[in-house]
């Protein structure tokens, strides 16, 4: 989380929330700590979701980031408010739950519930596009010193290319189609 992001998030106006992560470790360590001190400003429950063979539950609770980075303000005087989310995981055929607790930080004043969704927005974005990029594509495990950026828009255009073809499962298609290389052909011959 660079400090030049929050400076050109606040020059143009943007909102920014993003998540301080390990590689962040003070600073997470200091959030974590100003919120177990400090009293949340608001409070936002997420319902109880039933889904893919687990029980999840998200809580949302903001603070003010003045008397957390009270001392690192001259570093991070973007951070208006931090974001404490905890979820309660429970998979079904496992017999000990999990609760996680991340730290979110953004530039500007919201509510816990614009905050969920804008967080809960995010992770969709990051399960639908960067899962498959990194699991069907192996894109995490291609090491590409020369123009990284060519390699990545070549698996985003193949990656639109199989989705405008309505294919469900798009590991299971690669994997078809590498076997035949003439039926990869006929399927796709328009779109080359």
């Amino acid at each position: 989380m660079p400090k030049k992001t929050f400076e050109c998030a606040e020059a143009v106006g943007a909102t920014l929330i993003t998540q301080a992560k390990d590689n962040q470790e003070d600073l997470r360590k200091q959030l974590a700590h100003g919120c177990r001190v400090q009293q949340s400003i608001e409070t936002h429950a997420d319902p109880v979701t039933k889904s893919h063979g687990r029980i999840e539950h998200r809580t949302y609770e903001v603070f003010n980031a003045l008397p957390i980075l009270n001392k690192w303000q001259k570093d991070w005087p973007y951070i208006r408010e931090v974001i404490r989310v905890t979820r309660y995981r429970e998979e079904l055929n496992k017999t000990k739950p999990t609760e996680t607790v991340h730290y979110y930080v953004s530039n500007r004043v919201l509510n816990a519930q614009l905050y969920a969704k804008y967080i809960r927005d995010h992770w969709f974005i990051e399960n639908k596009l960067h899962n498959i990029k990194d699991v069907a594509f192996q894109e995490d495990r291609q090491t590409k010193h020369c123009n990284p950026y060519v390699y990545s828009t070549c698996i985003d255009i193949a990656l639109n290319i199989t989705r405008s073809k309505r294919i469900a499962n798009i590991k299971s298609s690669l994997y078809e189609n590498c076997l035949d290389f003439h039926k990869f052909y006929e399927k796709f011959k328009n779109d080359l």
